[in-house]
């Protein structure tokens, strides 16, 4: 009996040794879905969007998750429509274990997805800045990581004033988000005493040329010795305008949206980008931030990290992507071990002061918009690359 005794502790230690790690890995993932434009015209934008959150999430988990708990992205392509958005959400809130559901993009398919978050009870983050009319609902699940449209316009006047700007010509995309800055952007640009003209023509996120249009309007710009040209429009038209634009030998200075912070807008214009302005987050210009900013050091590592191991570096979306991981881990540590949907809603709400990419984030019962004005900098592509600049007074 007395040498049994011995084998059995050294037999049960090496029980204990081998059954551990095991137990620790099946603790139970915490879910997040996708709803997400993989395919469309957004393809190239949400491509950036997906490697961004899957290389935060994968930090995250190498680190031990949360308490033991990884976190498990499921993605779903909505293929830019209304329908296949609503079946992606509707699917996810089917799923028990998914807590949140992250996207859609584009502007007009997000009401959908939040009234079915609103019906449904669960989390529904928005990334790209939506329309203040939607924000205006003051809905319980919807959170935004973005800024909305309203303070994207208000930064634009300000670059607009800054540049003595007195006469502004509009040329928007035939989309809610774009229909919302022009307005926004004239509103405050007129209480500034700027004149701002929204033009008639349009265009279309598909549109590859926009000669047609911009010929009509040529005269405008030289009758109404327009200022500036603000081409109101998000992902790849931008380029486009803007060389069209050159090609008709206008050489009016360039105005563009948030949205022109994206690292592929340059490539795809060249040279006809070159001195178009615009408002965007911080992390267009993560090595030209102030030293005592308090975010630059996590745009700094977050940039790091994407040349490591995708070759090209931090971005505005990229950054809306990883603070929406940030945001999400921050809000399940704070969960304390009981995770249901309700109880990471009331966590995220009560996110306060939380530094990431963009700026410092601030949640609460009346307000789910997270950031400010001053989270915003002001941008100029120059020499191929984006340059951050300031303006005495505005920034």
């Amino acid at each position: 009996m007395k040498k049994i005794v011995p084998l059995i502790s050294v037999l049960t230690l090496i029980l204990m040794t081998w059954v551990s790690p095991a137990y620790v890995a099946e603790k139970s993932l915490y879910k997040i879905g996708v709803n997400l434009e993989f395919t469309g015209p957004w393809a190239e934008v949400t491509k950036t969007v997906r490697n961004a959150m899957v290389l935060e999430v994968e930090r995250i988990n190498k680190m031990g998750g949360i308490d033991g708990h990884s976190i498990e992205l499921l993605f779903e392509d909505n293929g830019f429509d209304l329908g296949r958005t609503a079946a992606n959400m509707t699917k996810f809130t089917k799923d028990k274990q998914i807590i949140a559901v992250v996207g859609p993009f584009e502007d007009n398919l997000q009401a959908t997805s939040r009234a079915i978050a609103e019906r449904e009870k669960i989390t529904n983050i928005i990334i790209c800045p939506s329309n203040p009319m939607v924000r205006a609902l003051k809905q319980k699940w919807a959170f935004n990581i973005a800024q909305s449209d309203i303070i994207v316009s208000q930064k634009l006047v300000d670059l607009s004033l800054a540049r003595k700007y007195k006469k502004v010509l509009v040329f928007p995309a035939a989309i809610p988000l774009a229909k919302s800055l022009a307005e926004f952007y004239k509103r405050f640009g007129e209480e500034k005493g700027m004149k701002i003209i929204i033009s008639q023509e349009t265009h279309k996120p598909t549109d590859i040329d926009m000669t047609p249009q911009l010929i009509k309007l040529k005269p405008i710009i030289e009758k109404e010795k327009i200022d500036a040209f603000y081409a109101c429009t998000a992902g790849p038209p931008g380029p486009i305008i803007c060389k069209n634009l050159r090609t008709l030998g206008v050489k009016t200075p360039i105005l563009g949206t948030h949205a022109f912070g994206f690292g592929f807008i340059i490539a795809l214009g060249g040279e006809a980008m070159e001195g178009v302005e615009f408002g965007a987050g911080k992390p267009v210009v993560p090595d030209q931030l102030d030293e005592n900013d308090p975010v630059r050091t996590i745009n700094l590592d977050f940039d790091k990290r994407m040349r490591e191991r995708d070759g090209v570096g931090l971005d505005q979306i990229a950054g809306h992507a990883h603070d929406t991981i940030s945001l999400i881990y921050d809000a399940l540590k704070r969960c304390q071990g009981k995770v249901t949907r309700a109880i990471f809603r009331d966590a995220l709400e009560n996110t306060k002061g939380h530094k990431n990419c963009h700026g410092i984030y601030n949640y609460s019962p009346t307000d789910h918009d997270g950031l400010s004005k001053k989270d915003m900098v002001f941008i100029r592509i120059e020499g191929g690359k984006f340059k951050r600049i300031k303006f005495p007074g505005f920034e």
